[in-house]
């Protein structure tokens, strides 16, 4: 074959989306050399009349003969004629039924039967190498996915055969396909095709790329070897190419995607294909691994002890490219490359995909197991991130900057990088499972809502039955979502005590909050006690009121909020604010209802440790705005320092995020739904009404006393000093 013409053929009909077509002079050449078919016009019709004279003159015999002989071999030219001719005896003379198929955004219109898409109206010129260019390259470059079940592909692949020399199989070829079905045997119930590449990978007893053995059980199961009991192959009767529905990214063959291990292999379908010639020498008893093979795959050193843990090319979820459209991840190119490496640090397992165009990572996946003593799993993550991290020849890191150093190609050092694309993490933990999608460049999060049942995803077949309802159940303007998360720029925003930000909730809902004040602004104010907790909080604390509701409006007015009530609030560091997370939408002036402060009980000292125990420390602390109370520990009544031992802090610390999951809801429904919850011991909280009177009786002030009584009595700001004091000097 000239290598010329073999690699225009690769480059122009391969890739998932060829950029160029070949010149009317390089097709010519190809064709001279036997390399390329030369383009012929027909209908739907006259594809379908030849199809099945081809199967009339081509025998069974033949074509199983020649899959055998392309085991060993290699020969590309041989394998798929079997499946083809199985198709086409079955395929049932039949006028076009047109079909019109949306597939991950495409628009195709194809025969609902045979699956054709040339000739629907009128004879149309078709280029046959879109078909034959699986025959002379190994399924390790393929780039688009071959579809053995349509009609093109079915004539061209006869028409080749037809015009091949006869072959005859080897003891070889015998051998290899009883230790693919000595492999099939090893599966457990619930195993797919894509485990079965697997194991027939690791097993090592003959040379095929896990593509080239993919395909192979695509041909078989076309052929009834491999299929379940609602899905069935070919070899008996027929099934409409509209009636797939097949929808996975990789290679994925009707019906092998159905096929799972509890299936086996149907021997009565390799007797009839195979039994003319072989006798016994394909059979159930014969279905082994040569035992050399099986114990050099035995032996062989795993790399980390966390190995063993993985199965090659199978994740914790497996997901689909439309799922990654959704989740604002990009699409899996077939033609990227991959290294694979392991780690383990005690119950921890790990392991990192890199996914390499050329000599850029653009892509990793990486995933922790947490495993109990008995080697049960406590939780599993999956993190797949979109990157562009140039590096010399896949093992050296080239710097982001001139500042930089050079580093080892390391889930380490590739991780400790801000991917340059979108972030997902997907934790599957006991009732507790959690799905999020961020973009750490611009600090932007896709909000996905459905806690409930997110919680309850363990599985990687519950978490595709959450996305179909999540796509379905997506707004108009979803899209328009994930745009903004993957491609807004980083910005710096300016805000002060009285802006309102809005803050979406999940897909269709906002709720919204009020800052009150910055904590790093106030330290500086004399008002502020030296011993102040203000003082001690990290990170960029704000001071966050949410208002207690959640809207589908995303446009609501200061006049809207004004009679809208607040819920208690909180410290939150000032990411999601600065940072454009949540945008600031209104300015109002404060008012005496809208201050309220975080009212803090401790029996520690806010420079004391969280782990002191508080009756060693001598002190009961009470802290409400710019005011505070000490008590000796001994003089607090029992419930309070038995109560205090239990409710830890009530500064509850910072939350990194500000969320308005927690809106509208009671603290019944929120602790019925998250048990334990901090929010539980907030003492502004109606529900807490009784344990907050308890507390200001003890300290002399009347039940349900004001944060003006609280300042009056143990000195600090009432509510209006604060308010004068910010519009003053917060500008």
């Amino acid at each position: 074959m000239d290598k010329k013409a073999l690699a225009i053929l690769k480059k122009n009909y391969l890739p998932y989306e060829p950029k160029e077509r070949p010149s009317d002079a390089e097709k010519e050449n190809a064709i001279k050399r036997g390399v390329y078919v030369p383009e012929s016009a027909m209908t739907h019709d006259e594809i379908v009349t030849e199809i099945k004279a081809l199967s009339e003159r081509i025998s069974v015999e033949s074509v199983a003969k020649a899959f055998l002989y392309s085991l060993s071999s290699g020969d590309l030219k041989y394998r798929t004629a079997l499946s083809s001719l199985i198709w086409a005896r079955s395929l049932p003379t039949h006028k076009l039924i047109l079909k019109d198929v949306n597939e991950y955004g495409r628009r195709v219109v194809s025969c609902n039967v045979c699956g054709c898409v040339h000739g629907l109206e009128k004879q149309e010129n078709i280029d046959w190498n879109e078909y034959g260019v699986f025959h002379y390259f190994s399924p390790i470059d393929y780039g688009r996915k071959p579809n053995f079940s349509c009609a093109e592909y079915v004539l061209n692949d006869l028409r080749a055969f037809e015009k091949a020399s006869e072959v005859e199989p080897r003891d070889e070829d015998y051998r290899i396909l009883n230790g693919i079905f000595a492999c099939a045997k090893e599966m457990k119930s619930h195993n797919m095709d894509t485990a079965l590449v697997s194991e027939i990978r690791k097993r090592r007893f003959f040379s095929a790329t896990g593509n080239g053995i993919h395909c192979i059980l695509g041909t078989l199961a076309i052929c009834d070897v491999f299929e379940s009991s609602e899905h069935r192959g070919f070899l008996h009767s027929f099934t409409n190419a509209g009636d797939f529905n097949v929808r996975r990214d990789g290679l994925t063959f009707y019906p092998l995607y159905y096929w799972r291990g509890k299936n086996g292999v149907n021997y009565d379908a390799v007797n009839e294909i195979f039994g003319s010639f072989c006798g016994d020498k394909l059979s159930h008893e014969r279905a082994w691994i040569p035992l050399d093979q099986a114990a050099s795959a035995t032996k062989k050193k795993a790399r980390s002890n966390a190995e063993s843990y993985f199965t090659p090319g199978v994740y914790v979820v497996m997901l689909t490219d439309e799922e990654r459209r959704y989740l604002a991840l990009n699409p899996i190119d077939p033609t990227w490359e991959t290294a694979i490496m392991y780690s383990a640090t005690y119950e921890w397992k790990k392991r990192t995909v890199l996914f390499f165009d050329r000599d850029t990572i653009v892509k990793a996946i990486h995933e922790e197991y947490v495993v109990e003593e008995d080697g049960s799993y406590r939780w599993q993550d999956y993190h797949e991130f979109d990157t562009r991290l140039e590096t010399i020849n896949r093992t050296t890191l080239i710097p982001l900057t001139s500042k930089g150093r050079q580093k080892p190609v390391n889930p380490s050092s590739v991780m400790a990088i801000n991917p340059f694309g979108c972030y997902l993490l997907i934790t599957l933990k006991n009732n507790d499972s959690s799905i999020t999608v961020r973009n750490f460049r611009n600090n932007q999060t896709l909000e996905i809502g459905e806690e409930k049942r997110i919680r309850k995803i363990m599985t990687d077949t519950d978490f595709h039955e959450f996305m179909r309802f999540y796509i379905t159940s997506c707004p108009n303007n979803y899209f328009e979502r994930t745009a903004e998360v993957r491609n807004m720029s980083h910005q710096t925003v300016e805000f002060r005590p009285g802006d309102i930000f809005r803050c979406q909730v999940d897909r269709t809902h906002y709720a919204y909050g009020l800052i009150l004040g910055k904590t790093r602004e106030l330290e500086k104010w004399s008002e502020l006690p030296k011993e102040h907790s203000f003082r001690h909080l990290l990170t960029m604390p704000l001071i966050v009121r949410m208002y207690d509701f959640i809207t589908p409006d995303k446009n609501l007015t200061v006049d809207d909020l004004k009679d809208k009530p607040l819920r208690t609030p909180g410290y939150y560091s000032d990411n999601d604010i600065i940072w454009g997370r949540h945008k600031i939408v209104a300015h109002k002036r404060l008012t005496l209802d809208d201050i309220q402060f975080v009212i803090s009980v401790s029996g520690r000292s806010p420079f004391v440790h969280s782990s002191a125990e508080p009756d060693l420390l001598g002190r009961l602390r009470v802290e409400w705005g710019f005011s505070f109370v000490e008590i000796p520990w001994d003089e607090a009544p029992e419930r309070m320092r038995s109560e205090i031992s239990t409710w830890r802090n009530f500064t509850k610390g910072v939350s990194l995020s500000i969320e308005g999951d927690l809106c509208g809801k009671s603290l019944e429904e929120i602790l019925k739904d998250r048990p334990g919850h901090m929010i539980q011991h907030d003492l502004a909280l109606p529900e807490n009404r009784d344990k907050f009177n308890f507390l200001m009786t003890f300290l002399g002030l009347p039940e349900n006393c004001t944060l003006d009584e609280f300042a009056a009595k143990f000195g600090g700001l009432s509510r209006q000093e604060y308010i004068d004091l910010v519009e003053k000097r917060c500008k």
